[in-house]
């Protein structure tokens, strides 16, 4: 009886081990799955050699502010730059190659948003609040395909088809899955959009083929431009392109549904001429 049940024993450890190893290389799966973090939008709990690093030139703008976001990476990646706004809509920022194709960054070197000498009309389409911005790099091409349906919205931003923070960590965690755990990393920055209160200025009208309005104000062009696409954005427009054709006008066309209305501003000197019209 000892000898079989001594035998019986021997026959069990190895079992016993192949269980134990399981167990590991389950957890230890489970330890390398991205983490959703409040703080860093997306997190890779797998140590990388990758670094990527995300930073801006300001800590907060007001509409026509120069607004300058800096990448860099320590190794050849592809680089996603991503902004998640005050009111959880989320873009992706297209700019200098920055698109669903992904950057392929140089170690070492720094990419900005917008390119050197082009303006952007980026921060007219943010409300107030604080946002932020996440840098996803990675050794491999990134299928973003699979994240969502892209729109144009701009030359240098696309809409992606998410909503705030916790959509966004949960789009990208199945986006980076089939990629080896030690080839993406994250990082995040933060940055305040203020909007000054212009007072009471006069009413046009969204609902109606033409509505245009003529009025004197100490303001810049891009506030007030900013405080109509405000009000188009509380009755539930959201802003589909901006134009800043000359530097004493900008135009924008915003959705709703299949509804579609142009905000154009001009200005001169003090007077402000400001129209809203219907597009088919």
């Amino acid at each position: 009886m000892g000898v079989t049940c001594h035998a019986d024993s021997d026959r069990m450890k190895p079992g016993k081990l192949h269980i134990s190893l399981l167990a590991l290389a389950a957890l230890s799966g489970a330890s390398a799955a991205p983490q959703l973090s409040a703080q860093s939008i997306i997190v890779n709990p797998t140590p990388s050699t990758l670094k990527v690093n995300v930073r801006t030139n300001r800590a907060a703008y007001t509409p026509g502010d120069h607004l300058e976001f800096y990448t860099r990476v320590n190794q050849n990646a592809y680089v996603y730059l991503f902004n998640v706004d005050a009111a959880g809509q989320v873009t992706l920022l297209a700019s200098n190659g920055l698109q669903a194709g992904g950057t392929f960054v140089k170690a070492n070197t720094t990419r900005v948003f917008p390119r050197k000498g082009q303006p952007s009309t980026f921060l007219l389409t943010l409300p107030a609040g604080v946002n932020k911005v996440l840098a996803l790099a990675s050794t491999r091409k990134l299928n973003l395909r699979d994240l969502a349906r892209f729109e144009a919205t701009q030359e240098d931003v696309l809409r992606v088809n998410v909503q705030g923070q916790q959509g966004l960590a949960q789009a990208l965690s199945i986006v980076v899955n089939p990629a080896p755990p030690s080839t993406w990393t994250t990082a995040t920055a933060q940055y305040t959009i203020t909007h000054r209160d212009l007072g009471r200025l006069p009413g046009v009208d969204a609902g109606a083929l033409k509505s245009q309005v003529t009025f004197d104000a100490r303001a810049r062009l891009s506030e007030v431009f900013v405080a109509y696409a405000n009000r188009l954005r509380a009755d539930g427009y959201t802003t589909l392109t901006l134009r800043d054709s000359r530097r004493d006008s900008l135009s924008g066309l915003f959705v709703k549904g299949d509804r579609r209305v142009a905000l154009d501003v001009k200005k001169a000197g003090r007077r402000f001429v400001v129209q809203l019209a219907r597009r088919s």
